[in-house]
């Protein structure tokens, strides 16, 4: 069956009969709209729960764009999708991060990546930059297992607070 056809011409009884072959997201969406017009308002619900669910997970992907065009500086293209992404997770504080934008009349105070550099990060709650500095500097200095050490401890206190932010949305 064709979903989109037949929601294009109304046909949502046809569509609520054939909910056991719907396979995609899109085909769910079609199927939660189609029961609501059709006044099931219970099963419209449940389908429609699955369907957000499912976009609170994949609506990561916009803060991942945002940080790509953010390193590209394309600004516009990285707030656009932050917009997007914290309407979903107003709290997240590292997602407003990326909007700072640097100076461009700061040119020559560009940072290098440095160990001290990630360190502060770290200390400041923001781990995952403070990750991306380690996973340079071990690129050209992998045998330091101080280094290494340190990185570890990071990496562990970043998954900490991403398991914390998990289940702080699951209370909710």
């Amino acid at each position: 069956m064709d979903f989109e056809k037949a929601f294009d011409r109304g046909e949502f009884l046809e569509i609520a009969s054939a909910s056991d072959r719907v396979r995609t997201s899109r085909e769910r969406l079609i199927l939660g709209i189609s029961l609501f017009k059709l006044g099931r308002n219970s099963e419209a619900m449940s389908v429609l729960k699955e369907i957000e669910e499912e976009i609170e997970h994949l609506v990561k992907a916009l803060y991942y764009m945002a940080r790509i065009h953010s390193r590209q500086h394309e600004y516009d293209a990285a707030e656009l999708a932050l917009i997007r992404y914290t309407a979903f997770y107003p709290d997240d504080d590292e997602a407003r991060d990326i909007l700072e934008r640097p100076d461009e009349n700061e040119e020559g105070m560009v940072s290098e990546p440095s160990a001290e550099l990630a360190r502060i990060y770290a200390q400041q709650g923001h781990y995952e930059e403070a990750l991306n500095i380690f996973a340079d500097l071990l690129k050209t200095s992998a045998q330091d297992p101080e280094l290494k050490k340190e990185a570890l401890k990071v990496q562990d206190r970043y998954l900490l607070k991403s398991l914390e932010q998990w289940l702080e949305r699951l209370k909710k």
